[in-house]
């Protein structure tokens, strides 16, 4: 029995981990984005979902203290001075849903539900004409204002989750860029091999060459057959490679092949331009 309790022990600890992990998964994966958002919304939104059953409940009893004196003792009164058979068996299943306060309280849950409450509504208002205003207003106070006020708040909350989820994004974004441009940083220093600022055709033909160097190129999906091309197309006209020619070339020719084929059109723009003013 020791065994077999050590044993789920470390099998419910261990399916702990799994879901924590599952959690975290589910979280950073951009496809579960909205969804793990839907389930952060609710998480947040707990602390107000609790008050504001706390208000209807302290709504709901305030209103049924006040029905059982304005409408059960009125009606019992009425029920005492009736003669009519079918008058008082009407009272009577009336009473039945509204003769206590767990049972008006019930009742009330039941309006502010819309759960067919006329029904009865309708055999209260025959012996009290006025008793429709009663719940009508413990509809406009539980259901239309607190509901709505509930909704703004939660709506408050979400929209400053979603602020709080930019700023994460925008700071993520600048985190990355400083990475990249930390990594193209000392790509250009290890190509530049005499520290003269500038890449000259033979230090980046070289780098294409070093199998180190290889591996940093793919990185930013280049193969070693685009070292020509890439070099006329950082290049500003001088035959050598300059850091801002390097950095913004590389910059925005990232993010896939028609990040590339735009720089490369645009390049091939501007030579045209160039060409056809002339010096």
């Amino acid at each position: 029995k020791e065994i077999n309790r050590g044993a789920l022990h470390n099998f419910n600890l261990l399916r702990t981990v799994r879901l924590a992990r599952s959690v975290r998964v589910f979280r950073e994966v951009p496809a579960f984005r909205e969804a793990w958002r839907l389930i952060r919304g609710l998480a947040d939104s707990a602390r107000t979902l609790f008050w504001t059953c706390t208000v209807i409940f302290f709504v709901t009893y305030a209103f049924a203290v006040l029905g059982i004196a304005v409408i059960v003792e009125p009606m019992k009164s009425i029920r005492a001075d009736l003669t009519n058979s079918a008058d008082n068996q009407r009272i009577d299943e009336t009473l039945v849903i509204l003769d206590g306060l767990d049972k008006f309280m019930f009742t009330l849950i039941q309006v502010l539900c819309q759960d067919s409450f006329h029904a009865f509504l309708r055999e209260i208002v025959h012996f009290l004409p006025w008793s429709w205003t009663f719940f009508y207003a413990y509809i406009a106070i539980a259901c239309l204002v607190l509901m709505n006020l509930v909704t703004a708040k939660i709506l408050e909350n979400a929209l400053e989750q979603s602020n709080l989820d930019h700023e994460q994004l925008d700071v993520e974004r600048t985190a990355k860029e400083k990475r990249e441009m930390k990594n193209l940083n000392n790509l250009f220093n290890a190509m530049d091999q005499d520290a003269s600022g500038t890449l000259s055709w033979d230090e980046f033909q070289l780098s294409f060459a070093d199998a180190d160097m290889r591996k940093r190129w793919r990185v930013l999906d280049f193969q070693p057959e685009d070292c020509k091309e890439l070099f006329n197309l950082l290049d500003g006209g001088d035959g050598e490679i300059e850091t801002a020619e390097f950095f913004e070339g590389l910059s925005r020719m990232k993010g896939g092949a028609q990040a590339k084929d735009v720089f490369r059109l645009q390049k091939t723009l501007n030579k045209f331009i160039d060409s056809a003013i002339g010096p």
